[in-house]
């Protein structure tokens, strides 16, 4: 009889629980029968003796389960603790998404290395190739997963691996994966920025992001490599003419008037919080300051209106850190001369050297 039975006797004051047990068994199937029930339970304990040997050696549970079939893992639950169980439960919830996957044999997955050996035995051509694929699997897992459980250490898990056991990974563990394929391969680090606050400085912070994307349209320039040279034929005076006009053209249509305004707009405002920096947020002259100017105006705008509001040391400040004018801005830009650029520089030098 069962140990619940036995128990149940014990609560009720049976003196030998288990002889009685034995004795109404014997009563009630009879004496063959309740000889073939023991040796059966007899052996059920044994069997799961042994499971519990492989699974639990030692007191402690084995670090790949990947070897045990569902039906060994699942006889050991009741005897495992809530730590290990949860291990178990790990390792059948990897199973449960490698069944779902394309052409996967569910019938394979749940196997001990013992029946799958046993199959691969008598397994030909396609058969033994899935048998294979299985065991192949279970290795990754165990080296991936020991114990139920992501290695603490994946340095020396190829990345092939690394990359196959997201699919088995639960959210935590996919970030330490991901965090160790960032430390084989660290991002190339930005470069540092000139600073928006000089044409110079900004062009060539948009140049090192063209270059950091990959948005470079000369890099395509092969692509076009099978068209005729529009200047076969030319003379060399007549090549350098050609190649100047287009110099040119390129320069005035590199942006787009737009496209300029908006990068003139970044470049104020870079000067602008510059020199607040610098000098403190001391940019107004008091009668600027009382009447209410906003002090990033004082960097856009005709110098003569500019330098009637600014600070005596924004005055200073604009010697070594020139403000520019949207036309000389545009000059910088494009590389064209134009009569507003002229006109803005000379109105600038004019009240630089009233100071």
């Amino acid at each position: 009889m069962g140990k619940a039975f036995v128990a149940k006797l014990a609560k009720e004051g049976a003196r030998n629980p288990e002889a009685l047990a034995a004795w109404i068994g014997r009563q009630k199937h009879g004496r063959k029968a309740f000889q073939q029930l023991a040796a059966a339970g007899r052996d059920n304990a044994q069997e799961q003796r042994d499971i519990m040997s492989r699974v639990r050696p030692s007191g402690r549970l084995s670090r790949d389960l990947t070897g045990f079939s569902d039906r060994e893992l699942g006889r050991t639950l009741s005897e495992l603790t809530p730590a290990e169980s949860a291990k178990v439960a790990a390792e059948m919830d990897r199973r449960d998404t490698a069944a779902r996957l394309p052409g996967a044999r569910p019938d394979l997955i749940g196997l001990s290395d013992a029946e799958l050996g046993q199959r691969a035995g008598s397994a030909t051509g396609p058969e033994l190739a899935a048998i294979a694929e299985e065991a192949d699997r279970r290795q990754k897992v165990g080296e991936v997963f020991p114990g139920g459980t992501l290695a603490g250490d994946l340095s020396g898990v190829d990345e092939a691996t690394l990359g196959w056991a997201l699919r088995y990974a639960q959210p935590d563990e996919a970030a330490r994966i991901a965090g160790e394929m960032d430390r084989r391969h660290p991002p190339t680090p930005v470069p540092a920025a000139a600073g928006a606050g000089t044409v110079a400085g900004q062009l060539a912070d948009r140049a090192a992001m063209d270059e950091l994307l990959g948005s470079d349209a000369d890099g395509w320039g092969h692509l076009a490599s099978d068209r005729p040279d529009p200047r076969d034929g030319m003379s060399a005076t007549e090549r350098w003419l050609a190649d100047r006009d287009e110099e040119a053209q390129a320069a005035r249509g590199a942006y787009t008037r737009a496209q300029v305004r908006d990068m003139y707009r970044e470049h104020v405002y870079a000067q602008y919080m510059a020199a607040e920096d610098a000098l403190r947020g001391v940019l107004l002259s008091r009668d600027a300051n009382r009447q209410g100017i906003d002090p990033v105006m004082l960097f856009t705008g005709p110098a003569h209106v500019a330098f009637a509001r600014a600070s005596e040391e924004l005055k200073r400040w604009w010697q070594t850190n020139p403000r520019t004018t949207l036309a000389e801005y545009e000059e910088q830009v494009t590389g064209q001369r134009s009569a507003a650029g002229n006109t803005a520089r000379k109105s600038r030098d004019d009240q630089q050297n009233r100071l």
